[in-house]
């Protein structure tokens, strides 16, 4: 079979290309292939090459010129359609040189406000900010969004690697990953709203980013849970939140925010209805005989809060000392609760599924960790044989 070839018409660097591609055995049928802000795009073109021999091997001119017509049309379409990627590229780039990064970073931060009901996400953009201000310095207050590039990511990545805290100590690999999770999702928002071609970061490689620490998750057993029982802490209402927490797996937020008004009581069933601080989402869960033992007494006020809890460096303090006396080896927090809660359920065989839901999980990987963590206390208590 001979047909044109249809590099000529791809010069060299060109950002559309025209490719064909075998649909039967006399015809190719002809394709665009472009990338538009990072993203691949391959469309038919509805043209279609002929073979160029007849069945006796001889050359048919007719189908030559056939051919040659088709090219010919397919040059246009790709002169045409690389004309629209550059003039909207050029309009892009020009709006990007009139925004200010820290300006956009500030209306994102609005928007989000508005927008996220969960209150981390705006938190961690706010951390954000603190550590461009830090790394730009004075640069800051002229520095536009297309000067943003995959150079000044390199570098941004670089100052991670090295700042300290305010404390004076090493940013955590985590951390320091979640920030740049942030920064990537403000230039994602820049692409969508017309003000930069690309986000940067898609040029960086895979070895270039902080990878985060790996992380055991602490947990407590049933027969720890009974340690802490049997030992007094030194504020009852501190001890009565974690003991709820351990049977319900709320987060300090939610416990902080925990309203009678949340909780509906009765002698048949109890449950309770909130929204998860961090998420925005609602969650919606039957109350445990276990965690209803925890409550305090009930307030007459459906708006007043179920737990009278201190500071939050006080209230780790108080933990940490609880979980000494009663002579856990573990490092204690009150997070470990909604560790301790997704692994007793893991450990009685609760659908992963249900757990997430319970959880109040985005992903099904978060409550993945919950079941490695099982297994691998099942495996320990098997060795104790």
């Amino acid at each position: 079979m001979v047909t044109p070839n249809v590099a000529f018409i791809n010069p060299p660097h060109s950002l559309v290309r025209v490719y064909q591609k075998k649909i039967s055995k006399n015809n190719f049928s002809l394709y665009l292939d472009y990338t538009v802000r990072g993203v691949r795009h391959q469309s038919c073109m509805r043209l279609y090459l002929m073979n160029e021999k007849d069945i006796y091997g001889k050359f048919n001119k007719s189908a030559r010129l056939f051919n040659v017509k088709v090219l010919k049309k397919a040059m246009e379409i790709r002169i045409k359609k690389e004309e629209e990627i550059l003039e909207n590229e050029v309009i892009i780039e020009e709006n990007g040189k009139r925004i200010l990064l820290s300006s956009y970073l500030d209306s994102y931060i609005e928007e989000s406000k508005i927008c996220r009901k969960g209150n981390s996400y705006v938190k961690g953009l706010l951390s954000l900010q603190s550590h461009l201000y830090r790394f730009l310095d004075k640069k800051i207050k002229s520095l536009t969004l297309d000067e943003v590039t995959p150079s000044f990511c390199r570098k941004f990545i670089n100052y991670f690697r090295s700042v300290l805290k305010v404390n004076g100590k090493q940013l955590s690999h985590t951390s320091a990953s979640l920030y740049l999770d942030f920064f990537r999702a403000l230039l994602d928002n820049a692409v969508k709203d017309d003000l930069i071609v690309f986000n940067p970061f898609m040029k960086l490689k895979k070895h270039e980013f902080i990878r985060r620490d790996e992380s055991l998750r602490v947990s407590l057993t049933e027969y720890e849970l009974e340690k802490l029982a049997h030992t007094k802490c030194s504020n009852e209402n501190v001890s009565d939140a974690f003991f709820f927490a351990c049977y319900t797996g709320l987060r300090i937020s939610d416990i902080t925010a925990l309203k009678w008004g949340n909780l509906h009581l009765s002698l048949k069933e109890s449950y309770m209805e909130i929204l998860m601080c961090k998420t925005g989402k609602p969650l919606s869960m039957k109350l445990s005989r276990k965690a209803l033992c925890h409550l305090p007494n009930i307030s007459e006020s459906v708006n007043g809060h179920v737990f009278n809890l201190p500071g939050r460096n006080s209230l780790s303090l108080i933990i940490h000392k609880w979980a000494k006396q009663a002579k856990i080896q573990k490092k204690v927090t009150f997070h470990t609760s909604r560790h301790t809660f997704g692994t007793l359920l893991a450990e009685r065989g609760v659908n992963m599924q249900i757990i997430q839901k319970l959880m109040g999980h985005r992903s099904i990987c978060s409550t993945s960790v919950y079941v490695d963590i099982s297994d691998r206390l099942k495996k320990e208590a098997i060795d104790l044989l």
